[in-house]
C-alpha cells in the first residue's frame, strides 16, 4: 500500500496575515476545501491519504488542533483520513509523528543560529527535548489539556513537519526528520519576510529501509 501524508496547511485560509485577501484567487473557505478535494480525487484511489490541519486551516489555532470538521470535507475522497495535529500514525509497523510545525516560528528565536532555511536542525531540537511545542505564552497558542499531546512519546521512526515551506531532512539518533516544504510559490508576504520557499517537491520514503528520495516537480 502507498500513503500520502499531508501535514497541513490544506488550504490558504482567509485573514491569516495582513493583506492576504489581495493574494487569494478563492475567497470562500468552503470553496477552498472543495478545490483541494478535487485535487485529492485526481490521485489513484489505492493511495491512502492522511491529512492534518495547520494554522491556515479552519480549526482553532491552539495546539493540539482537531481534525477538519465534516462540513468542510464533504467532497473529500473515501481514501482520505482526516486526523488531528499532531498525530501519531502506524504505517506498516513504522511510527510516524506528523506535526504541522507552527512552533518552529518560536524555536527559531530561541535556538542560536537557527534558520527557516534549515528546518532539519529545528526538528533535531524537538527530538532532543522530546517536545513539539515552544514555551507557553509565545506565538504558538497551546490549549490546556489533561494530557500533554505535544510531548514526543513514544519516539517515532519518522518525524514529519511542514509550516515553513522549505524542504529539510535530518537524522537524529535513528529518527528520520522530514520537512516536506510546500506546493505554493513565494507569496508577497513571504517575500516581505525574506522567506524563500522550495515548492513542488515531494519526499518518497521506503517504509522498509526508511531511505528518503526527493521528487522535484518544479
Amino acid at each position: 500500500a502507498g500513503y500520502l501524508l499531508i501535514a497541513g496547511d490544506l488550504v490558504d485560509g482567509i485573514g491569516i496575515y495582513p493583506g492576504q485577501e489581495n493574494e487569494l484567487t478563492i475567497k470562500n473557505i468552503y470553496e477552498q476545501y472543495d478545490v483541494f478535494a478535487e485535487m485529492l480525487r485526481d490521485l489513484p484511489s489505492r493511495v491512502r491519504i492522511v491529512a492534518a490541519p495547520g494554522n491556515h486551516d479552519v480549526v482553532r489555532m491552539a495546539e493540539p488542533q482537531p481534525a477538519i470538521p465534516p462540513e468542510f470535507t464533504g467532497r473529500f475522497p473515501a481514501n482520505c483520513t482526516l486526523v488531528e495535529n499532531p498525530c501519531l500514525l502506524n504505517l506498516q509497523g513504522v511510527r510516524v509523528l506528523m506535526y504541522h510545525g507552527r512552533s518552529i516560528d518560536d524555536m527559531i528565536g530561541l535556538i542560536p543560529g537557527a534558520s527557516y532555511e534549515r528546518p532539519g536542525e529545528i526538528m533535531e531540537e524537538m527530538l532532543k527535548r522530546r517536545l513539539l511545542a515552544s514555551p507557553y505564552g509565545m506565538r504558538t497558542p497551546i490549549a490546556a489539556m489533561k494530557t500533554d499531546r505535544l510531548v514526543i512519546d513514544p519516539l517515532p521512526e519518522i518525524l514529519l513537519t511542514g509550516h515553513v515551506h522549505i524542504c529539510g531532512i535530518t537524522r537524529y539518533r535513528g529518527v528520520l526528520g522530514v520537512n516536506t516544504g510546500t506546493w505554493q510559490s513565494q507569496t508577497a508576504f513571504q517575500k516581505q519576510m525574506n522567506i524563500h520557499p522550495t515548492p513542488a517537491r515531494a519526499f518518497v520514503i521506503d517504509l522498509q529501509t526508511l531511505q528518503p528520495e526527493v521528487m522535484d516537480f518544479s
